[in-house]
């Protein structure tokens, strides 16, 4: 009988990593959750040896559905979805599900709390909201582990985000950043490292040590550098110009906070980098410059 790992956000960047790794790893049967079982990512997910099944983040009924029978989740909520509930409410009905069923581990993939780190000067909901579920989670009693994530390398490959690059008529590299020059970016490279992250925790549980992991908070991040370093890596490390263009507001308070609040202060100030719990379980950080040839260089035909 199969071992149920239900992942949220299947179809997304982060779930999507996720499942991909256990189908590797194959310890644990991948249930990924979507809401549309019938689109073409979650097809895609079914021919790779995923289950998928129908889950709505608004609608706790289908999300206790979705975990019933799993012995371990990987949680995740978005912003992004329009049916009028924050992620604040998407994680409860997440971690109430998962205790009321009876789901023996929980790995939640958080971030930074903007407001604590800035004493309120700044706030981001989207990230806040976040960062009060690593609170809730505790507080359920569920055995868990939080994984905190930066700023998205893939964000410079995903058109529809402002920060991707793209090749000007010269060849030479074109970035929009609402990033603020000087700002320490801590910085994540998704689908690589986040599933083998989930991963090595699931399997840190599955072979007898939850005691290490339980209730611990792990830095899921590559690298730390000034961000100006990062474009630099970019441009040495393809050997072509990179352009930045440094947009003083995006036009939406939250995204503005966000991106000024890690200039002023600093995100993960503390923390160590790569995070020594990760590494003791095996997990082994993908460079920047390899972001850059695996991902950055196919992104720009190149």
């Amino acid at each position: 009988m199969f071992r149920i790992a239900t992942v949220f956000g299947a179809t997304g960047l982060q779930g999507g990593s996720v499942v991909k790794q256990l189908l590797k790893d194959g310890v644990f049967k991948p249930r990924a959750v979507t809401r549309n079982p019938d689109s073409d990512k979650a097809k895609g997910l079914v021919k790779l040896g995923a289950d998928v099944v129908a889950g709505d983040l608004a609608d706790y009924p289908s999300i206790k559905k979705a975990v019933a029978g799993s012995e371990v989740v990987f949680a995740v909520t978005t912003s992004n979805r329009g049916q009028g509930t924050r992620e604040l409410e998407q994680g409860k009905f997440i971690m109430d599900a998962a205790k009321e069923v009876g789901v023996k581990y929980l790995v939640w993939s958080s971030i930074e709390s903007i407001v604590r780190i800035s004493g309120g000067k700044y706030q981001a909901v989207a990230l806040d909201d976040k960062a009060e579920l690593d609170n809730y989670i505790r507080s359920t009693g569920i055995p868990h582990s939080i994984l905190h994530a930066g700023g998205f390398l893939e964000n410079l490959t995903r058109p529809a985000f402002v920060d991707c690059a793209k090749l000007n008529d010269n060849g030479e590299v074109e970035i929009k950043t609402r990033w603020v020059k000087g700002t320490v970016a801590s910085l994540s490279w998704i689908d690589r490292d986040l599933g083998l992250s989930v991963s090595s925790l699931f399997n840190a549980y599955a072979n007898g040590r939850l005691d290490e992991i339980n209730g611990k908070e792990y830095a899921m991040i590559c690298s730390k550098l000034p961000i100006e370093d990062w474009y630099k890596i970019i441009e040495t490390t393809l050997g072509r110009k990179v352009n930045v263009t440094w947009l003083p507001t995006m036009n939406l308070k939250m995204l503005d906070d966000m991106y000024d609040s890690a200039k002023e202060f600093e995100w993960y100030k503390n923390r160590q980098i790569p995070d020594p719990g990760l590494v003791a379980l095996g997990v082994k950080f993908g460079a920047l410059e390899d972001f850059v040839r695996q991902e950055l260089k196919p992104h720009l035909g190149l």
